[in-house]
């Protein structure tokens, strides 16, 4: 199983290109560059990346059809394939901070990632390509300019429908947060999917993006952990109820505004939520220790790979070049 990294979309394409050579010394296959409301164009930023760097893979996370259409997707990805021939990829899902911030309707999610996927795969491997679809179409896209190895596309995807779709349509799937449990159901569905369309389930690709906070201060991991909180799998039931009874679970609900702002506020706790529920939600959803303990962190990791992902993403929101030398020193050996 090997190691991707994703990195914050407020960093500079210098540190982005500092930190991508590190990783690609230290072992790490990805860089992946988060598209936030307020953070800078990712296809923009990784291209200083992607040019310095010889090995290490570099893609958006994750791009959705709501704010780009399809077309620009694909022709930014080839663009920035060429820039490092063969290694650009990219994640295409239907959710994300910016479409909740542009208040766009996504009562067709699936429909709207499936026809971004398939016109995305299509710009790259048929030329010229045309696509009449519900919600996007193209017609007679024809690039001279594309000489690189192809690009690779994954879709984000944790629940049924998206699951089936992605099987049918792209190179991987990223999932989000999912335990060892609940990754082996996904990928046991998708695989089922892929022979259902004549696939080979071996050449497809299974990623997990979750979040690391594995610092020398266990203290500053935990309070790191509980602050982000609420950008991981916070409000979903069918996760949540892994570890959480449904009491505790409507307290999350009731507080969603609170855990949210803790971020921006740099806290780690939120007033009339217990703090043994924010501390269930790092140790369940989190990879949280103190880099002298982090023995739990592997087992984890571990059972990730058991369960069946060919990939783990690793969010690093501090301490970069710390945890990408641990990761060297220590995950990625553990997981050959």
């Amino acid at each position: 199983m090997d190691i991707d990294l994703v990195l914050d979309s407020h960093l500079t394409p210098a540190e982005l290109a500092e930190l991508g050579l590190l990783a690609e010394a230290n072992g790490i296959r990805a860089i992946w560059c988060a598209s936030y409301l307020d953070g800078r164009d990712p296809f923009s930023n990784l291209a200083r990346l992607a040019e310095v760097t010889s090995r290490i893979c570099v893609g958006p996370i994750a791009l959705s059809p709501y704010e780009l259409h399809p077309f620009r997707i694909a022709m930014n990805l080839l663009t920035l394939n060429e820039i490092c021939p063969g290694r650009a990829q990219a994640i295409i899902g239907g959710g994300g901070e910016v479409t909740m911030a542009l208040e766009i309707d996504r009562s067709r999610r699936v429909r709207a990632v499936r026809e971004a996927i398939d016109i995305v795969m299509g710009c790259i491997h048929q030329r010229p390509f045309s696509y009449q679809g519900e919600l996007y179409q193209i017609n007679g896209y024809d690039p001279q300019w594309v000489t690189a190895p192809s690009p690779t596309v994954y879709a984000a995807a944790n629940r049924p429908q998206m699951l089936k779709m992605s099987a049918r349509a792209s190179d991987g799937i990223m999932m989000s947060d999912l335990s060892p449990a609940l990754t082996t159901q996904a990928v046991g569905a998708v695989n089922g999917h892929l022979r259902e369309f004549g696939r080979d389930p071996g050449a497809f690709r299974f990623n997990n993006f979750m979040a690391w906070y594995v610092y020398d201060d266990l203290a500053e991991a935990r309070h790191e952990a509980k602050r982000w909180i609420g950008f991981r799998a916070l409000f979903r039931e069918y996760m949540m109820s892994e570890f959480m009874n449904a009491e505790d679970f409507q307290l999350i609900l009731d507080h969603v505004p609170q855990i949210y702002a803790m971020a921006a506020k740099d806290a780690d706790s939120v007033a009339g939520l217990p703090d043994r529920i924010l501390d269930d939600c790092v140790d369940h959803l989190t990879l949280t220790a103190a880099t002298d303990g982090m023995d739990h962190v592997l087992e984890h990791l571990l059972e990730l790979k058991a369960a069946g992902c060919t990939e783990i993403s690793l969010e690093l929101k501090k301490h970069q070049a710390h945890g990408i030398r641990l990761i060297g020193e220590r995950v990625i050996p553990a997981l050959k």
